[in-house]
């Protein structure tokens, strides 16, 4: 197997990427509780805590990797880059005291086309790794997108409204429920799945991505 970036030969305990390639990319200090996702975030919705493994800006060597996960068909991808942001997250407080993960869905048209959503790899991983049971049910995209993408970015907060719904809300009830996707860019999905998910009550809520970009 190649690396993905460089196209040299992996060596036995590579994976996906070679070990120059990996320290190339631009890691974002995870463990620190106000990273840079949590600046981000702050002041657009109430959260506990937030974290992300690296920035993703056009050109760089890691972007390539969720861009191959997401639309290349190759979402084990994903799954590798949690593994490398838990090994960030080691002795740092995560997962505090997570009662479930819910990884960002996508629209039943999108699933069948794409055949996978490209969080479910991230919220199984962190699942297995920490012992925290993953909700798949309890929040759906009832809206597609597609007809919206050429939106102005001023508009992309109506646009996300009524996009995503809680089902089994008794599920959640009380509960410090963990949020995960693959990037941040504006915001805006991850706030209006959070937003919904804080009507349930007493839910509590905190959100990890694997990148996040700089220039939105």
């Amino acid at each position: 197997m190649h690396c993905l970036c460089c196209h040299r030969e992996l060596l036995p305990e590579e994976e996906f990427v070679c070990l120059e390639c990996l320290l190339s990319f631009p890691l974002v200090n995870s463990a620190d509780p106000q990273n840079p996702l949590w600046a981000k975030l702050s002041g657009q919705i109430a959260f506990e805590h937030a974290t992300t493994f690296a920035y993703y800006e056009h050109g760089d060597k890691f972007t390539m990797l969720p861009r191959k996960a997401k639309y290349e068909g190759q979402p084990r991808i994903n799954a590798y880059l949690t593994r490398q942001l838990l090994q960030r997250l080691e002795g740092s407080g995560w997962p505090y005291d997570i009662d479930a993960i819910i990884p960002v869905p996508i629209h039943w048209t999108r699933l069948l086309q794409r055949g996978y959503n490209q969080a479910a790899p991230i919220a199984r991983t962190l699942s297995k790794a920490w012992h925290i049971p993953e909700e798949t049910s309890c929040l759906k995209r009832v809206k597609s997108m597609r007809s919206q993408l050429k939106a102005e970015e001023a508009e992309r907060g109506d646009i996300f409204k009524e996009v995503f719904k809680v089902r089994h809300p008794e599920r959640l009830k009380g509960k410090h429920v963990l949020l995960v996707d693959d990037i941040c860019t504006t915001g805006s999905t991850l706030c209006a799945c959070g937003k919904e998910l804080l009507e349930v009550s007493g839910l509590r809520l905190s959100v990890l991505t694997l990148g996040m970009t700089l220039s939105v």
